[in-house]
């Protein structure tokens, strides 16, 4: 359909550019042949109809001045047809005025013909932009198909990685700690302060790469290695994520508290462990006091709304969105230890749950951390 209208649109184009005045000078020729019928005829036919072909086809290969022109043409041949052949009104003015209707009838098949034209162009054009349209679309499409099994791969060959980090790096970094331990216990004392604080730090940085080799295979596996959602109870979850935190809370003093949660379409794996960084943050990162922690959901539209709040150090609002990317810290590590990598971890999780995070913090008057889980979420 669009090549049949691009080659009729290209020979409009040609006759209307390359032989607008050759289409008016057959048109001139037709009006001239079609007046001399009209005046052999007499008075058997009436050629007035006859007189709109040349001028339709000037106004629509050509354009609406020369189609004017050719109805001006076709009136006065008509008159003179009419005058020469000596037909008799019963009025002289009979035969000027059926001119002049003529002319007037020619004048309105100009700017009816000259408009359906243009509406006629416009709905070609209005086609020839749909079909683009959805040709790009189909090539966007098939962009997204291509990318989403490029996706796709690339998520299998992130999981493979993150199962060879934690066997082939795991395991030669367990063994290099407890040397270290075993080395650390025999000879301390027996060589000189230097050299147990070489020791007492090499132990340190080995259990910490221990920890960013288990925070980076937890971060790889949120969307590869998740399980399908299920009704969860937040509740029950909750209790789990207390119970993993026990030590911590217990040595840190921290109180929780909660509303009543809800039950949501979730992952309860993930969205326990989300709930286990918040607090572990929380605790982290607390001042003097003993830490507060509160937990709630609030019901918004199709979706509902987790907040944890705490009392600790809070978050200078320039930082509120950089802390969800992956390594990013705004502590050293000697006052507040971890890998910067479980917000990023969150956030992931929040994501593949077809929701979002974020954080309303001031420095000095606690966190609170908001994230949303879709009643239906896409990867259900």
């Amino acid at each position: 359909m669009k090549g049949e209208n691009n080659l009729f649109t290209s020979i409009i184009e040609y006759l209307t550019h390359k032989s607008a005045p050759y289409l008016l000078t057959w048109g001139v020729i037709v009006v001239i042949f079609i007046g001399v019928l009209d005046y052999k005829t007499g008075y058997e036919i009436d050629f007035s109809i006859f007189y709109l072909l040349p001028i339709a086809f000037v106004v629509w290969f050509a354009n609406r001045n020369d189609g004017v022109f050719i109805s001006v043409i076709s009136a006065v041949t008509e008159f003179e047809a009419d005058f020469l052949a000596g037909r008799i009104y019963s009025h002289p003015l009979i035969l000027v005025w059926n001119s002049a209707m003529l002319l007037g009838f020619f004048l309105l098949s100009v700017f009816i013909l000259s408009a359906l034209k243009t509406e006629y162009k416009r709905r070609i054009k209005l086609i020839d932009e749909l079909q683009d349209t959805v040709s790009e679309l189909k090539r966007t499409e098939e962009e997204l198909k291509q990318r989403s099994q490029a996706l796709a791969r690339s998520n299998a060959e992130l999981e493979q990685f993150a199962s060879a980090a934690s066997h082939d790096l795991k395991e030669p970094l367990l063994a290099i700690t407890i040397d270290l331990k075993l080395l650390k216990k025999r000879y301390k004392g027996k060589l000189d302060s230097e050299a147990d604080k070489f020791i007492a730090d090499t132990i340190d940085e080995a259990i910490q790469m221990q920890t960013l080799i288990n925070d980076m295979l937890s971060y790889a596996r949120v969307g590869t290695g998740g399980k399908s959602f299920i009704l969860t109870d937040c509740n029950a979850v909750l209790n789990r994520s207390l119970a993993n935190l026990k030590i911590p809370l217990e040595q840190s003093g921290a109180v929780v508290t909660h509303d009543p949660l809800p039950e949501v379409m979730a992952d309860p794996i993930q969205l326990g462990q989300l709930l286990q960084n918040l607090m572990s943050n929380a605790i982290k990162f607390r001042r003097e006091e003993k830490p507060s922690i509160h937990i709630s959901a609030l019901r918004k539209e199709k979706e509902w709304v987790f907040s944890v709040s705490d009392n600790g150090i809070g978050i200078p609002s320039e930082y509120s969105a950089e802390i969800f990317e992956i390594f990013q810290r705004l502590h050293n590590k000697k006052e507040y230890p971890g890998t910067g990598i479980g917000l990023a971890t969150c956030k992931k999780i929040v994501e593949r749950h077809g929701g979002h995070i974020w954080v309303e913090s001031e420095p000095g008057k606690g966190s609170t951390f908001y994230f949303t889980i879709s009643e239906k979420p896409d990867s259900l």
